[in-house]
């Protein structure tokens, strides 16, 4: 078998998707780059880079190799492989198999700065930054008729594979959450406000968390790192109910998850692994009510704004304060997206897809 990730660089929700998924099958690793040191699941397996491995950069700005990617994928030598399992928020899905094969993907997304460039800017924002997007459409589109089988994380990503690809998805899986680390917690109060935690870049929109709390005075803490620290530590300047703690461990994390009033999450994600985290420990989510997020804050979990704007989030908040959530309720929500659930659903559903494929050898 052949495993099939995006770059293996920063340990993120598409990564802990990929390390259940190399528990559950011993199999080689391919990306375009990997760096094991902080991915310890990665040691079990034989681990095959592509050539990018080398060039300057290649491990702290991935992204700069984009351009590449479809071709170094496309050109992954995957022909010793009788199962391929790719995983792909970008160009893993378009690895070939050999013509016997068969290649079961899942699907976190389409590539969003390529295809939804209104939630992901990032190949948009100058003439030759959309001109190279236009290009890697047309390799990502031929790309995405490789697979043989499709999953999809989520409801709203199957819907974007089939809009984007004209694919269907034969199955959704939702990805594993590790419930266990956060259903011990137990809410000691409300004093610390609001609490966001993930990963500092544009789509995640903390800035409208951060506006939120100017106009309201309410505590905001905003737990990660990423390129957009900087720009957001000024955007907060002189605001002392706004608090940046960079990478907590665990523990640090927990007490202030205690302590919160709930969950922000106003990006748009594909499902979303940190609200369905909180919901776990018990923290109800006032989060943007589109995408995967819709699938796991239901009614009695939190509340959804409509439009990614401060003003539509103060509302949102306004209208959780008049609204009373049980942790207990909360927690047991949760459990359905537990890691055993994935790995169960997955392992079938890939035994399903063997079974048929040989069934028509």
């Amino acid at each position: 078998m052949a495993l099939v990730h995006d770059w293996l660089t920063v340990p993120a929700g598409s990564e802990a998707v990929f390390e259940q998924i190399c528990d559950m099958f011993p199999g080689d690793v391919f990306a375009s780059q990997i760096d094991s040191r902080g991915l310890k699941f990665l040691e079990k397996h034989e681990l095959h880079p592509s050539i990018l491995q080398r060039m300057p950069l290649s491990l702290k700005k991935h992204y700069l190799y984009a351009p590449l990617m479809p071709g170094i994928y496309s050109s992954m030598d995957l022909s010793a492989y009788d199962l391929v399992l790719s995983d792909s928020h970008s160009f893993a899905h378009g690895v070939r198999r050999r013509p016997d094969a068969l290649h079961i993907n899942y699907y976190h997304t389409p590539a969003r700065s390529l295809w939804l460039p209104e939630i992901d800017n990032r190949a948009s924002k100058t003439p030759l930054h959309r001109a190279i997007a236009n290009a890697l459409r047309k390799l990502d589109l031929e790309a995405s008729k490789r697979p043989d089988v499709l999953f999809a994380n989520s409801n709203t990503t199957a819907e974007r594979v089939l809009k984007f690809y004209g694919r269907k998805v034969s199955k959704v899986i939702y990805p594993p959450v590790n419930t266990e680390r956060w259903l011990p917690l137990e809410k000691q109060g409300v004093t610390e406000g609001l609490l966001f935690w993930g990963r500092l870049i544009e789509y995640k929109r903390v800035d409208l968390a951060i506006d939120a709390a100017i106009a309201t005075g309410l505590n905001l803490n905003i737990v990660g790192s990423g390129p957009l620290s900087k720009k957001l530590q000024e955007r907060a300047a002189g605001y002392r109910n706004i608090h940046f703690w960079g990478r907590l461990s665990e523990e640090e994390l927990h007490q202030l998850v205690s302590n919160a009033k709930a969950l922000v999450f106003p990006g748009y994600e594909d499902f979303g692994i940190v609200p369905v985290e909180a919901l776990a420990a018990g923290l109800p989510v006032i989060a943007f009510g589109e995408g995967g997020v819709t699938e796991s804050v239901t009614d009695g979990m939190g509340v959804l704004f409509k439009e990614q704007t401060t003003e539509s989030l103060i509302d949102a908040i306004r209208e959780f304060d008049k609204k009373s959530f049980d942790p207990a309720t909360l927690k047991n929500h949760a459990r359905q997206f537990d890691v055993s659930r994935f790995r169960q659903e997955y392992k079938s559903a890939v035994a399903e897809a063997v079974e048929g494929h040989l069934q028509e050898r």
